[in-house]
């Protein structure tokens, strides 16, 4: 909907000039240089946003789903680990609490540092000393996956809602076909031919098909990609800051 999230005015598509013009009876100090990242993003454009219905409410998520849902989570974690380490023997860990947003770094950054894992953190901003919104870990043996994996288990994230429904799916179907996708060419950036309402909804989330910036020449410059993800709100974000209304408020 990732992806990470998801409101621009109209403009004309964004060009890159990507190679000098070749030389015919100019010197080589009079081609066309390729523009830096400034310039491409002061080309993004925007297009208009259709009056979309509202985000169609989820299916009832109990208490029972919530519990179902983190072992499940549990379960695709510790698959994960098979896949680096097919002999690897699973612990039994000990679920202690949910973390929130407010406590999620304190909590992982502690169990990462008791069990002996290097600390990856993830900052607001470029610079150093900007505050740490995100940590991480690191492992190259059997027991460092092994005791990340147990880490993450005894701290996980809570779900409180399952998987798109039919109605919930064919929203997002919309989303992208009417404004996101054609958001997208308009700066340059190519998108396949959708599937059918119908298809797309059927075979989520193996349709094979969602709008990206792919291997677009500019994707790796976080400049442009800013000023992108600004102008073409992915639907993520549209649903979480409130820019498309939703139907259970």
């Amino acid at each position: 909907m990732g992806g990470r999230r998801e409101s621009m005015a109209v403009g004309a598509a964004l060009i890159i000039l990507a190679a000098l013009t070749a030389c015919s009876g100019a010197g080589a100090d009079e081609a066309t240089p390729t523009p830096d990242a400034t310039d491409a993003a002061a080309q993004i454009v925007s297009i208009p946003m259709p009056e979309f219905a509202p985000w169609p409410a989820g299916d009832p998520f109990t208490e029972a789903d919530i519990e179902a849902a983190r072992i499940a989570e549990a379960d695709r974690d510790w698959a994960g680990v098979l896949m680096s380490y097919p002999d690897a023997v699973r612990p039994e860990v000990v679920f202690e609490a949910y973390v929130t947003d407010e406590n999620r770094v304190d909590v992982m950054r502690a169990c990462y540092e008791a069990a002996g894992l290097p600390i990856d953190e993830g900052r607001t901003g470029t610079d150093p000393d900007s505050p740490v919104d995100a940590i991480g870990t690191s492992t190259s043996t059997v027991e460092e996956a092994i005791a990340a994996y147990s880490c993450r288990v005894a701290h996980p994230n809570k779900r409180t809602s399952g998987p798109p429904n039919a109605e919930q799916l064919g929203w997002i179907h919309d989303y992208l076909t009417e404004y996101y996708g054609p958001c997208l060419e308009a700066n340059g950036i190519e998108v396949p031919p959708a599937p059918p309402r119908a298809e797309f909804v059927a075979n989520w989330p193996n349709q094979g098909w969602f709008p990206s910036v792919g291997d677009h020449p500019m994707a790796m410059d976080a400049e442009w990609d800013a000023a992108l993800a600004e102008a073409c709100v992915d639907p993520d974000t549209a649903i979480m800051t409130g820019l498309v209304d939703r139907e259970d408020g």
